[in-house]
């Protein structure tokens, strides 16, 4: 009798075990052939013209035509123009001008869209066995402008190695 019973215990659990890896593979195989769907096709994006690289309040961007950066403060009411020349790198469609430092003639021409502020900089000090605990916050004021317009330098580019 024990052999019989010790029989019948293993073969359940053999069943058991071979049952659920089958409902498993079956799960997998089927999720995989209800996921795919038609994804909708997005317009066809035009490329932009082009873009430039600017140096504004010390800061470094790259900036093409629409679209809208934040710089730090200017200092300029919103709705006003703000003519950069301090344009380090100008891509047209064609190619790639690199100013040696700055390209010349090029300007970047921006309208500021309003002010705001940057998020909160938490800064704590101490003097160490004094008691002195301050908890300092500050908020940079920040700029945010909308690029209107790129202009190349006129007359023509220049030559091979800069000849």
């Amino acid at each position: 009798m024990a052999k019989g019973k010790e029989e019948s215990k293993t073969k359940p659990k053999a069943a058991a075990k071979a049952a659920p890896k089958a409902e498993h593979k079956s799960e997998k195989k089927a999720a995989p052939k209800a996921a795919p769907k038609a994804a909708p096709k997005a317009a066809p994006k035009a490329k932009p013209t082009g873009f430039a690289v600017i140096q504004a309040q010390g800061l470094q961007f790259r900036v093409a035509q629409d679209e809208e950066h934040i710089l730090p403060h200017l200092g300029k009411d919103p709705g006003s123009e703000i003519r950069i020349d301090r344009v380090l790198l100008v891509s047209d469609g064609d190619g790639i001008q690199v100013g040696k430092p700055l390209v010349e003639g090029a300007v970047v021409v921006m309208q500021v869209m309003g002010h705001e502020k940057g998020d909160k900089v938490v800064v704590g000090t101490y003097k160490r066995r004094k008691k002195y605990r301050r908890k300092i916050g500050y908020r940079d004021s920040l700029t945010r402008v909308k690029i209107v317009d790129i202009s190349l330098p006129k007359g023509e580019k220049r030559g091979k190695h800069g000849a």
